[in-house]
């Protein structure tokens, strides 16, 4: 069963930082998932399942094949090549065309500008995220990305995308 978060909507509460390696701190309900080689840390439920270097799970399936859960977060890092977050996402929706109906915004995360891209054809509905630190281009890929209708009740990987944007 899926851990409950804070809705979409809701301003995150006050994440505590570790002392040194300024990682967010683990909690109750929330572990932290450091990954050294790429650079990166971040919390994600501790009902969900990880599945190193860089895919975490919501409900994950313990037969084989190739669907590992209900949905997950697929996590990338490579050199960005002198690229920015907004250059390596405004190819990717021009190579996609304008017959998909893509839809781009902006965020912060960590106080770097983010690209969030919706409508990307693939093999599933998902939601990528692009943002470069450090010349490294981090994607992360939110799937299936099925927003809820109802911003009230947001779906689990909506909350887990909102957890992992925040920490």
């Amino acid at each position: 069963e899926n851990t409950p978060l804070p809705p979409a909507t809701e301003a995150p509460t006050e994440i505590l930082v570790e002392q040194g390696n300024g990682c967010p701190a683990k909690t109750a309900d929330m572990e932290l998932l450091t990954n050294e080689e790429d650079g990166y840390c971040l919390l994600y439920p501790s009902a969900y399942a990880v599945n190193l270097p860089r895919l975490i799970i919501i409900n994950p399936v313990g037969a084989p094949g190739d669907i590992p859960g209900d949905a997950w977060v697929n996590i990338m890092a490579k050199p960005a090549s002198g690229r920015t977050a907004a250059q390596v996402a405004d190819a990717q929706i021009a190579e996609a065309g304008a017959d998909f109906g893509v839809t781009r915004s902006e965020i912060l995360m960590d106080g770097m500008q983010a690209i969030v891209v919706d409508g990307l054809p693939g093999p599933d509905s998902w939601r990528k995220v692009f943002v470069v630190e450090n010349d490294r281009l981090y994607t992360m890929e939110f799937q299936p990305w099925f927003p809820s209708n109802d911003p009230a009740q947001p779906t689990p990987l909506e909350n887990l995308y909102v957890t992992i944007t925040n920490t």
